[in-house]
């Protein structure tokens, strides 16, 4: 008889908010790989739905969904239609590269916003929706390195 395998995610969901390139479609890959129902979601609606179709074409379960994580109309909608998930990675972020004294309100609140808001609400409904079905579920913050040191131009980064 084979061993189970310990890394095996066959039978679940999983969601990557912020799946259109870099960690965030590694993360994707490997869960499909995993054997995981992967649900990618970004505002890059076309990159993902190639790399959806990648991941099918190896046979295993991918779907892009569009998500704006800086827009809470496009948050309760995203959320509202997800099926019953076990795993949410949130790896969804941007930065705009200043002086500190330079950021302008509206880059301030978009930061804010995509970073820090849109990533908090979106777990909340996610989270809500494992509670509700009572299995639980598993929660990943990608967070970044600039929380640990300090670097120049991304102070407001930093912050969220």
């Amino acid at each position: 008889m084979k061993p189970a395998n310990p890394f095996s995610l066959d039978g679940k969901t999983a969601v990557v908010a912020g799946a259109s390139r870099g960690i965030g479609q590694a993360i994707a890959e490997a869960l499909a790989r995993a054997g995981a129902r992967t649900i990618l979601a970004s505002r890059s609606l076309q990159k993902l739905t190639a790399i959806a179709q990648n991941l099918r074409a190896e046979g295993l379960q991918a779907e892009a969904l569009s998500l704006d994580i800086a827009a809470r109309d496009s948050r309760q909608r995203f959320a509202a239609n997800l099926p019953d998930t076990d795993i949410l990675i949130n790896v969804a972020g941007t930065n705009i590269r200043r002086n500190f004294t330079d950021y302008t309100p509206a880059e301030y609140s978009f930061l804010l916003e995509t970073n820090l808001t849109g990533i908090v609400e979106l777990t909340q409904a996610v989270g809500a929706q494992m509670i509700a079905r009572g299995k639980g579920g598993k929660v990943v913050n990608i967070g970044s390195l600039s929380c640990l040191m300090g670097m120049p131009y991304i102070s407001v980064y930093t912050i969220t």
